[in-house]
């Protein structure tokens, strides 16, 4: 019966619902907790993709309150700023020196121990705590970044952080930036920012300006994740995009795939036609960078050369500006 259209002032017009089933049970005393269960299960029918029903089970309300119980704690640990970046090598493939480093959001909690990235950043995103996390790790980055500076007196490492793509839709964004920037004492080209084509399909103009703006103050600016979306051309001269880091999915299967090989060659040379520097990301295998850099891809990041690390790892292994 919902899937038939109703018709407004002649017009057919069409819609979806989401539903969800409880049956009575001695356990439920009012309406008001009854309710609560059947939204938990409409909640959970529009999880599993719309236009259905589940019928609830405490499983779900379980699950309810296990994320409420996280969201709480990781607004506890941003106070508490127990968010710490762990760097992954970014490699020179021409002569394997370390160039930068791109910082990983970790966590490390007084309450729960060492908490997954897949754990935490899925509920941090629903609640927009990801965007006080991704600021938080990228304090922390500057940081360490002005750290190496002054005790291994090398200017052109740089630090590669992620920024959730809501933060390109608030129009402050560059002034944040400039401000830790200039509170840790870094300089500008020493830090780029990784955004994934999603920032770029909504919200355009503010994008735009935001990318410019950062642009302006030095900031160099990363398209993470290409080849895995919408990719589009016009993206590519529409906004001001330094890098294109190839994602790992077709790295991870370049020797059994020559469409892949294809496809990365191709990206390689639009950018360089465009003055853009590529970064093959997820390398495993030496055979992987050794072709990566056959076909001029810039540079590289993976397994193969590093795991993120902390910032311990890092100063005890001396990878700075190190020849691997």
């Amino acid at each position: 019966l919902l899937n038939k259209p109703i018709i407004i002032d002649k017009t057919p017009v069409f819609i979806g619902t989401s539903i969800g089933v409880l049956f009575s049970d001695e356990r439920y005393k009012s309406a008001d907790v009854m309710l609560r269960d059947a939204d938990t299960a409409m909640y959970q029918a529009k999880e599993k993709g719309k236009g259905r029903y589940e019928v609830f089970d405490t499983s779900m309300q379980l699950k309810v309150q296990n994320a409420l119980a996280l969201e709480a704690d990781i607004r506890q640990a941003i106070d508490l700023a127990e968010f710490n970046p762990h760097f992954q090598p970014i490699v020179r493939l021409s002569d394997n020196k370390v160039v930068g480093f791109e910082a990983l959001a970790r966590w490390q909690s007084h309450k729960r121990g060492f908490v997954y990235p897949n754990d935490f950043i899925p509920i941090a995103e629903e609640t927009g705590l990801v965007k006080s996390i991704d600021l938080q790790v990228l304090e922390k980055s500057c940081v360490a970044l002005k750290e190496w500076e002054k005790s291994h007196q090398c200017e052109e490492i740089y630090i590669s952080c992620n920024l959730y793509c809501e933060h390109f839709f608030r129009p402050n964004l560059p002034e944040e930036i400039l401000e830790i920037i200039q509170r840790v004492g870094i300089k500008p080209a020493q830090l780029r920012v990784e955004l994934t084509e999603r920032a770029l399909l909504d919200n355009k103009d503010v994008v735009l300006e935001n990318m410019n703006a950062l642009k302006a103050i030095g900031v160099k600016i990363l398209l993470d994740d290409f080849g895995t979306g919408y990719s589009s051309l016009s993206y590519l001269h529409r906004f001001p995009i330094d890098v294109l880091k190839i994602d790992k999915s077709f790295i991870s299967n370049i020797h059994d795939q020559d469409k892949h090989k294809a496809i990365i060659k191709t990206i390689i040379d639009l950018a360089r036609n465009l003055n853009m520097a590529t970064v093959g990301e997820g390398i495993e295998h030496s055979a992987d960078a050794d072709l990566l850099n056959e076909m001029d891809c810039d540079y590289g990041q993976g397994y193969y050369f590093a795991k993120p690390m902390s910032l311990q790892d890092v100063n005890s292994q001396q990878l700075i500006g190190k020849i691997l």
